[in-house]
């Protein structure tokens, strides 16, 4: 048995020990988020120069955009736009102004002792195509409670492709849009390339994940999804919502070319 005096000692000791400890493991963890913040931050501006975007870094104004419209975006409190890049692409040969990067907010629960704040991060691509979309649009893979929904009367579009209606929940404001976009080769291309969920309003399209930070690689993917989105979008609604000017260049209404050459495949 320790006597009362050696006893004190130990805990002084450890006392004394372990505040240096906690302090080094507290500082510990801020230098690696730090690093973690910085290598990504240093990613995403190498991925922009590489396909000719504008690195901007942080960007509050992106949480304008895109947190008055988009249910994904105006989650919690303290948004904001992180590793932001802006630039222009072709997608299926329709051309588009592009926003992407990563979005952060925080969801505070409880109130006094029990009050606890949460970060949640999550990327996303947005894009305004020169297609003109005036209609609302979301798709997504269905989810349990869409199912109950349906049960008791809130459903949503059903297509003659009964497979795609089981895996996919899809509203729209005008049906008959929904119906003219996902024709069967569209439904073909939902069905065997999985999508991310994708929202339309105001005519600007989103994709995210809801909660998925994606590497470098994983933006290339969707971007090359959106790529094969827009490029099946049928022929008949190309040629009501392109400009004039487009239509004449769009690879889908003309596949050899404005010159009658055939383009670059």
């Amino acid at each position: 048995m320790l006597d009362q005096e050696t006893t004190g000692k130990l805990v002084g000791l450890a006392w004394c020990l372990g505040i240096p400890l906690f302090v080094a493991l507290f500082v510990g963890i801020a230098i690696a988020g730090w690093w973690r913040t910085r290598k990504r931050a240093q990613e995403m501006a190498a991925f922009a120069a590489r396909i000719g975007f504008r690195f901007v870094g942080a960007d509050q104004s992106v949480v304008g955009r895109l947190s008055g419209s988009f249910s994904d975006f105006a989650r919690g409190h303290s948004r904001q736009g992180l590793n932001i890049c802006w630039g222009n692409m072709a997608f299926g040969g329709v051309r588009a102004s592009v926003v992407l990067g990563d979005y952060r907010y925080k969801v505070t629960r409880g109130g006094g002792k029990s009050r606890s704040t949460r970060t949640y991060q999550f990327s996303f691509i947005s894009l305004t195509p020169v297609l003109s979309i005036g209609e609302d649009l979301s798709v997504r893979r269905e989810r349990l409670l869409d199912r109950i929904g349906a049960f008791v009367g809130l459903d949503d579009i059903d297509f003659e492709s009964s497979e795609f209606s089981k895996r996919f929940h899809v509203k729209c404001s005008d049906r008959r849009f929904a119906y003219d976009l996902f024709d069967p080769r569209m439904i073909e291309f939902f069905l065997a390339a999985p999508p991310p969920e994708l929202e339309v309003q105001g005519g600007m399209v989103v994709i995210d994940d809801a909660s998925i930070l994606w590497t470098v690689e994983g933006f290339q993917h969707r971007l090359a999804w959106l790529d094969g989105f827009f490029a099946r979008i049928p022929r008949h609604v190309r040629a009501e919502r392109l400009p004039p000017a487009e239509r004449a260049l769009d690879p889908v209404l003309n596949p050899e070319g404005p010159s009658g050459q055939k383009g670059v495949p």
